[in-house]
């Protein structure tokens, strides 16, 4: 029984076991399959946050972390797609509580061998089919249809294929989250500023058009957006944030968007992606930190890097 897709399934099979990871590769590659494979636990938590596949097969046969270990690391982590599908297989029979066990940890099926697979097959069918209908769902909130930019959901799916990139090559990798405030009042000689919906289209649009091709722009949070850079440092992340405010006072001062706007921005770059070993989602998640200690008062831009925030 062969799935039918536009394209393969994607399968990432985690096994310690040189022949039966071969015999599982030849099993799945009749079924219609693409896999690839691990020998490591700690490598395959690394690759299900990096990489889109559609089933992952983890066997107890690993040497650095339990299966079950593994399962449970993964479906815990904050940047895994949790309608993927986990099958544990075991050498040896299956103790009941070894398989509750493993269900609790997050497994779809357990197997044990020698495995019957034709009836994993039928079940995968239908575990693909629906999560398969799951992602032409989210496919219509990639986009966010009234700016036009990437949802946090399509900036996520985007930054595992971007950081796989940057990895391959060695390059830098800068991540910006921003907060557009804009001119609410004067209190004596002080301008107060504050995050707000009005004009909040426009200045993503000065984002969209400002950007480099090479950059994902998009939403993180109501009124937030955030900016993936390739190929970017430190220095040329606050480059990027002195150029996005120079067109948003040269737009305003046009009238092309609805009075003065302030960025509060928090970013994380790292000048070899590969050598920090830092994944792009965690850069994300330090821009956003970031972000959170920027200044909400001020006349001037306020830009804060995650690595000068206070260690506690």
């Amino acid at each position: 029984m062969e799935l039918s897709r536009e394209r393969p399934p994607l399968a990432l099979i985690a096994c310690g076991d040189d022949w039966m990871s071969r015999a599982l590769e030849s099993v799945f590659q009749q079924h219609g399959y693409v896999v690839a494979h691990t020998r490591s636990g700690v490598q395959t938590m690394e690759l299900a946050r990096l990489a889109n596949h559609d089933l992952l097969v983890l066997d107890e046969s690993l040497a650095d972390v339990k299966a079950i270990d593994v399962c449970r690391a993964i479906r815990e982590g904050d940047h895994f797609d949790h309608s993927v599908p986990i099958v544990i297989t075991s050498p040896t029979p299956a103790d009941p509580r070894v398989r509750m066990a493993a269900f609790g940890a997050g497994a779809w099926e357990y197997c044990s061998h020698p495995v019957d697979l034709e009836p994993v097959f039928v079940k995968l069918e239908t575990f693909l089919r629906a999560r398969n209908e799951l992602v032409v769902a989210r496919a219509e909130d990639f986009v966010n249809s009234t700016t036009g930019l990437y949802t946090s959901f399509g900036l996520r799916q985007l930054a595992g294929k971007l950081g796989s990139r940057a990895l391959r090559k060695h390059e830098s990798f800068a991540c910006l989250a921003f907060a557009p405030q804009v001119h609410d009042r004067e209190v004596g000689s002080s301008m107060l500023w504050k995050e707000s919906p009005v004009g909040f289209a426009d200045v993503a649009h000065v984002f969209r058009e400002q950007s480099r091709q090479s950059d994902v722009v998009g939403h993180a949070g109501e009124f937030r957006l955030a900016i993936l850079a390739p190929d970017t440092d430190a220095a040329g992340a606050r480059l990027l944030v002195a150029r996005l405010q120079r067109e948003l006072d040269r737009a305003s001062k046009n009238k092309t968007i609805a009075g003065q706007v302030r960025l509060r921005v928090g970013y994380s770059a790292v000048s070899d992606l590969a050598a920090s070993k830092i994944n792009v989602a965690e850069l994300v998640h330090r821009a956003e930190s970031a972000l959170d200690h920027a200044p909400i008062q001020g006349d001037a831009s306020a830009i804060v890097s995650f690595d000068d925030l206070p260690i506690y």
